[in-house]
C-alpha cells in the first residue's frame, strides 16, 4: 500500500498531528491543576477598626474535609480588607470563615458561611453581618 504525498510531506503531517494532540491534552489538563486563586475578605466598616482574629476553611462542593485554610491576625490598624493568595483548583467551594473580634478584654465571634466559585484571579468574600429580621 502507497500513501499519498513524500516522506518529507507524511513526516511533516505526523508533527502536525502530533503537536495538536498534545495542546489539546495540555488544555485539558490544565484544567485540574491548582491556579493561584486571590480571597479578599470584606469586613465591616466596625471590623476594619478592630483588632480581630480571622479563621477560614474551604471545602470543595461534594467533599466533607476542608482543603485549604488560613487564619490572618489583625491589630485594628489596618486599612484595607485582609487579602490571602491559595493555589486551588477552579472550582465551587463552600467558605467558612469565623473570626473574633477582641476590644477592651471583651470577644464577640461572628462565623458567615458563603459558596464560591473559584476561577483563578481575585474573589471577594462578604464578611459584614446579615441583616437580622
Amino acid at each position: 500500500m502507497r500513501l499519498p504525498g513524500t516522506p518529507a510531506w507524511r513526516r511533516r503531517a505526523a508533527l502536525v498531528f502530533l503537536a495538536l494532540g498534545l495542546a489539546l491534552t495540555a488544555g485539558a489538563l490544565s484544567r485540574d491543576l491548582p491556579r493561584e486563586q486571590i480571597l479578599i475578605f470584606r469586613l465591616s466598616e466596625t471590623d476594619r477598626r478592630v483588632p480581630l482574629t480571622l479563621h477560614v476553611s474551604l471545602t470543595r462542593v461534594g467533599e466533607s474535609e476542608a482543603c485549604a485554610g488560613l487564619s490572618v491576625t489583625r491589630t485594628g490598624n489596618e486599612r484595607t480588607n485582609p487579602r490571602q493568595t491559595l493555589r486551588l483548583r477552579d472550582g465551587d467551594y463552600v467558605v467558612t470563615a469565623r473570626w473574633t473580634r477582641t476590644a477592651r478584654a471583651k470577644e464577640d465571634e461572628t462565623s458567615r458561611v458563603e459558596r464560591v466559585r473559584l476561577t483563578g484571579g481575585e474573589i471577594s468574600i462578604p464578611l459584614a453581618p446579615r441583616a437580622r429580621e
